[in-house]
């Protein structure tokens, strides 16, 4: 009879008599390098590498390294980084204009196929070549191009992780788009990324998806394999807060403008409910941080809007300011900036699309607002009332603690391998 025990320091399970099995090996390939954990995509993936080394899990990585999101690596300081393996290539990924062009003639799915390169395949090659892995996990659809050279040199299980479904983020840049043509060209790039996606979303062993509204969408799309729900998830002795460092009453929105969504939420705050906030809330500051913000926003009449386009510690900023907006309109997958907020214990205000996939309680641990009114009435009140504003980001704390905690989840993601392995 097989007695099954916890992964022990040594990082062996105990199977019967004196048998052990050696540690579990995973290759995590990731479309940038998660290094350091500052973006929503980074921090994903570096705590969900963070979790299974601390259960007794060989890790290697396997990091695209782009132009736009370029890391050089011997200047990385992170410790994580001495108990795994980490391989990169450089890559450009950039738009070329002339490239997406003929890729229409193609057919390809030029938002995918510009992150296949051959250099990339011959250094992914050569990992494979030299290790066998349990389990190979592809983070997000930019890095499946390599899924069929994992099928020719591995027999490890492969694992899809879903960050987004990423058609429908396209499908909504061309129905923003204003020029014509624009939006005809991004309507064809959003249907062969849907078909893509469609062509290749059975073609893993199993799909885990940040969001349950993710996984209802892919099995709507057609997907018939195991798939599990893993939440974002942080450390949180990595968030502490001090309501003494903090400025009362202000707000502020943080996340890159490169991001559609993100961008598109700000653009619609300002125009429908940041200009009448202003004018009765005299002398209330707006802060926007984040990389790329577009210069249309710095052009914006208003004084009172604070931009931060060069955060060098993104806690120690949230830290300093009360209550956290995020007035997202578009988008899936799980916002990673509202989980690092509510462990930093902040007053957040958002939609019901911004907090899909949390367990919120309104009113308790967080504030939704879906109509300009309601963004209205909800800044007003916390921004008269202070202890409202830090008893409702005292309890978005505990929910971080409960549901969104790594070395809970990272357990739950073990089994999952686990019994994926042993299927």
């Amino acid at each position: 009879m097989l007695i099954l025990t916890e992964l022990t320091t040594n990082c062996k399970i105990l199977l019967s008599h004196n048998l052990y099995l050696p540690r579990m090996k995973i290759l995590y390939i990731s479309n940038r390098i998660p290094f350091p954990p500052q973006s929503g995509y980074r921090i994903l993936v570096h705590n969900t590498i963070q979790g299974v080394v601390n259960e007794g899990v060989e890790v290697t990585l396997f990091s695209l390294n782009p132009h736009k999101h370029y890391t050089d690596v011997r200047h990385l300081t992170d410790p994580l980084l001495n108990r795994i393996e980490l391989r990169s290539c450089g890559i450009n990924t950039d738009f070329n204009n002339w490239e997406a062009v003929k890729s229409i003639a193609s057919k390809k799915a030029y938002t995918i196929s510009r992150f296949y390169n051959e250099n990339v395949s011959a250094q992914l090659k050569d990992v494979l070549r030299k290790n066998e892995f349990d389990i190979i996990q592809l983070e997000g659809l930019f890095v499946v191009p390599y899924l069929s050279l994992i099928r020719q040199l591995s027999k490890a299980k492969v694992v899809y992780r879903a960050h987004n479904i990423e058609y429908q983020i396209w499908e909504r840049q061309a129905d923003s788009a204003r020029s014509p043509l624009r939006r005809i060209y991004l309507n064809i790039l959003a249907s062969r990324l849907k078909k893509y996606e469609l062509e290749n979303i059975n073609k893993f062993d199993a799909v885990t998806t940040i969001t349950n509204s993710d996984k209802r969408e892919l099995q709507y799309m057609g997907c018939n394999l195991s798939m599990e729900t893993f939440r974002v998830t942080v450390n949180p002795d990595e968030y502490v807060s001090d309501f003494k460092q903090m400025e009362y009453p202000s707000i502020f929105h943080l996340g890159s403008m490169d991001w559609l969504p993100n961008r598109e939420g700000v653009e619609w705050f300002i125009n429908y409910v940041w200009n009448d906030l202003e004018q009765l809330n005299v002398g209330l500051k707006f802060h926007i941080a984040g990389k790329s913000i577009p210069q249309e926003f710095y052009d914006h009449p208003s004084k009172n809007i604070v931009f931060h386009s060069d955060l060098h510690d993104a806690k120690l900023f949230m830290n300093s300011k009360s209550i956290m907006i995020v007035p997202l309109q578009s988008g899936s997958g799980m916002r990673v900036k509202i989980i690092e907020g509510m462990a930093m214990k902040k007053c957040i205000i958002t939609t019901s699309k911004g907090a899909e996939g949390i367990r919120y309680e309104h009113g308790k641990n967080i504030l939704i607002a879906d109509t300009p009114d309601e963004f209205y009435r909800y800044i007003l009140q916390c921004t008269t009332d202070r202890n409202l504003c830090e008893t409702i980001g005292e309890n978005a704390r505990k929910l971080i603690e409960r549901d969104h905690n790594t070395k809970i989840t990272s357990k739950n993601l073990m089994s999952f391998y686990y019994n994926l392995i042993n299927s």
